[in-house]
């Protein structure tokens, strides 16, 4: 392809011919005279005497040779400047001739523009034809030579060879242009035909008048559609075929036609299986150009979708641990427990009961040891009361009583007298023999109130007083209770002076990736260090400090110690990792959380990637909208969202929709029995699988054991979090595992 933008645009011409004196009358005919001052020959003079007025002529680059061999030569040395014309004489001897040098030439270029020279007759116009063949870039000048014919010759073939040269560029230009365009078409082709097979749905595409213009892989494999119906192109087969399947056919069948009686709707509807199968159906009008030219049918299979929301309701009626009725199942009784109260006049008995000391087993025989209490216990509270009567576990180890059964307040103390007397006595956990004792509050419907939450709170706040009164005793709700214990509000006091005199210290649990085993994050978990009751965990003081204006205090001082340390640990150059914060409830009423968190950012002059919050269903629960807007600011603003405790609440899938979470966090109520129960196991693949749909990362928390690690890697959770690898632990600990990762 000749150079176009190529500086040097004189023609370019080969002059072969074994006569020297004719090289030189080429160049006396076609080289201005400055560009030679040699002495002229005859044809020289004639030259010079036409050309007194200066004739203006084109510009021309003339190489020369004196055989056919030599010209072939610089022919294939022409490199970027192409030669235009090749002025050959016929006859050359010893070597070739005229008619084989330009054979040879025009193998290798055969846009050269050829001229024979001759002075005989050595060929006819006819013998040269049969030779080289019939071609516009050939033609024959006479010797000896005329100035003009000469001079028109080179200017005529060399604007030829020009303008042709310039249109094959054009051609050759279209035809990258295209191909560029072919192979960009092909790779869209190519993307659209992979994301096509690589989503998880099953899609079909017909026209306006039925026929299939495509589909995928996925769609063949969940109706099972034979290649014989595929065949016919015809998408009412199709729907003929999956409707023998269908538990109600009709139905289907009514709602297809209908969509395809308006082209421009977009519609969401669920076809139910014979077995039990069921498909979410979206469809929505194909456009090309703004004009509908056929509708595409999208196919979701939602069936362990459905049979985990229903897993997750029967869940949440019950405690994890003990079988026990759940918060939500007790709000149920609750309503149906007053107004038969009501219409029947009959007292309502709300106890509310607390273990002593459960924290000591759990530190010193572990929580496997703890948990195994916590259920013999249950079991021993259920024997005491009526069959009417309903047991909740709250927390840990914390229980509820709706009692129904007892007719009078006596009943009732006496009740709580027998459940005091079967705590206290020794329980035998495999080889241990544990002894605890509990405090129990107490409220009665309609005396002390007719609402659930107002009975709770003082069936709370008399358990209190009754630990602050030596444990081991029950106490009945009074008006002096307001405030709660005396242990309670002097809790709240020292809870106070703890945040201005830095007695509260943070711990971290490494989070770590089930592939490559590395740390990836940590959780902070505030610890308080009382000068007399000594390192009290989070759930000694969080509800004394949510009940009280501490809460927002407390919360910012972990936000703002949390994104400290993490600064400090990237300061030291060590792995930039996520610290993950937890947040109540209280905090997000109390405190405007995308401006707390924006300027402790800004103190601690963390980035955003590296913080991630944790928040539970319950607070989503408590204020759906106006968390849903501080969440979507948070995001906003580059913070990771995490749902913590998963499962254990109200566990709405329509919350992970609507809210803008990152990652989900498995309940360590599920993992504790991976490797014992199949319940367990098919909760969490149910939960896992859910949550890979949403595009959520996935955090299983209260991994012990070996087991429970093997099965979640095994079913594609991302990061592991647990006592297998690490409990919770200072700052210096979290330090030398990152330095470790580092090296």
């Amino acid at each position: 392809m000749i150079n176009l933008t190529n500086n040097e645009t004189e023609p370019r011409l080969l002059v072969i011919d074994d006569n020297l004196s004719i090289h030189e009358d080429f160049k006396k005919i076609l080289l201005p005279a400055e560009q030679t001052k040699e002495e002229t020959s005859e044809l020289g003079h004639i030259l010079f005497e036409e050309t007194k007025n200066k004739i203006n002529l084109p510009k021309y680059r003339i190489d020369f040779a004196s055989q056919g061999e030599a010209g072939l030569e610089l022919v294939k040395k022409q490199g970027e400047s192409p030669y235009s014309i090749a002025f050959v004489d016929i006859r050359m001897p010893p070597g070739w001739d005229g008619i084989e040098t330009i054979s040879q030439i025009w193998k290798v270029d055969r846009r050269i523009q050829m001229v024979i020279c001759t002075a005989y007759s050595d060929y006819s116009w006819e013998e040269t034809v049969s030779q080289l063949g019939e071609n516009d870039n050939l033609i024959i000048l006479k010797k000896p030579f005329d100035i003009v014919e000469v001079r028109q010759i080179a200017f005529s073939l060399a604007e030829k060879w020009r303008k042709s040269e310039i249109v094959v560029d054009k051609v050759n230009n279209l035809i990258e242009l295209v191909a560029e365009r072919a192979e960009k078409l092909d790779h869209l082709l190519a993307l659209l035909r992979t994301t096509l097979e690589s989503t998880g749905d099953g899609i079909i595409v017909s026209d306006n008048e039925g026929k299939i213009i495509d589909y995928n892989t996925k769609f063949i494999e969940m109706y099972h559609i034979p290649e014989s119906v595929l065949a016919l192109s015809n998408y009412n087969k199709v729907i003929e075929y999956i409707e023998k399947n269908l538990k109600v056919p009709n139905d289907f069948i009514g709602r297809t036609k209908a969509i395809y009686n308006k082209e421009d709707l977009e519609s969401f509807d669920e076809i139910y299986f014979k077995d039990e199968r069921i498909f979410e159906r979206y469809s929505f009008p194909h456009r090309v150009r703004n004009k509908i030219v056929g509708r595409v049918w999208n196919y979701r299979d939602v069936t362990q979708y459905n049979k985990m929301q229903f897993l997750l309701r029967e869940q949440g009626k019950f405690d994890y641990l003990t079988d026990l009725p759940s918060r939500v199942l007790l709000d149920a009784r609750f309503k149906q427990a007053i107004i038969n109260a009501k219409e029947y006049g009959r007292i309502l008995g709300v106890l509310f009961l607390d273990l002593d000391r459960i924290k000591i087993i759990n530190d010193s025989l572990g929580h496997d040891i703890g948990d195994l209490f916590l259920k013999a216990v249950a079991r021993r509270l259920v024997a005491v009361v009526s069959e009417t009567d309903t047991v909740c576990r709250v927390g840990g180890d914390e229980f509820v009583f709706l009692i129904t059964s007892q007719k009078s307040l006596e009943d009732i103390f006496s009740l709580m007298e027998k459940l005091l007397n079967t705590i206290k006595q020794p329980f035998q956990i495999d080889e241990n023999e544990l002894l605890v004792t509990g405090s129990i509050g107490c409220s009665i419907y309609p005396e002390d109130g007719f609402e659930r939450a107002e009975l709770l709170k003082k069936a709370n706040s008399a358990m209190y007083r009754a630990k602050a009164l030596g444990r081991n005793n029950f106490q009945r709700y009074t008006s002096d209770m307001l405030k709660g214990s005396k242990n309670k509000i002097t809790l709240e006091s020292d809870l106070r002076k703890a945040i201005q005199n830095n007695e509260l210290i943070l711990f971290y649990q490494p989070m770590v990736d089930f592939i490559t085993a590395k740390i990836v994050g940590v959780e902070a978990l505030v610890r308080w260090n009382h000068p007399v009751l000594g390192f009290l965990p989070p759930v000694e003081f969080i509800s004394v400090a949510e009940e009280s204006d501490l809460i927002s205090s407390l919360g910012e001082w972990v936000l703002f110690e949390a994104c400290r340390q993490n600064k400090a640990w990237q300061n030291d150059h060590l792995k930039p990792i996520i610290v993950a914060v937890n947040l109540s409830g209280e905090q997000f009423k109390k405190q405007k959380m995308d401006e707390l968190v924006e300027k402790v950012l800004k103190e601690t002059q963390m980035k955003a990637e590296y913080l991630a919050l944790e928040v539970t269903e319950s607070i989503i629960i408590q204020n759906t909208e106006s968390v849903l807007v501080v969440m979507k600011r948070l995001k906003k603003m580059g913070i990771s969202l995490c749902i913590d405790d998963f499962g254990t609440g109200y566990s709405s899938l329509s919350y992970l929709k609507k809210f803008p979470f990152d990652t989900l966090k498995i309940d360590r109520s599920f993992v504790e029995d991976l490797h014992v129960e199949e319940e367990s196991k098919r909760i969490v693949v149910a939960i896992i699988s859910m949550a890979k749909s949403l595009n959520l990362k996935i955090v299983a928390e209260g991994i012990e054991k070996n087991e429970q690690f093997d099965f979640l890697k095994a079913n594609n959770c991302d990061t592991s979090q647990g006592f297998l690898f690490s409990k919770p632990v200072e700052a210096k600990a979290i330090e030398r595992m990152l330095k470790q990762i580092s090296s």
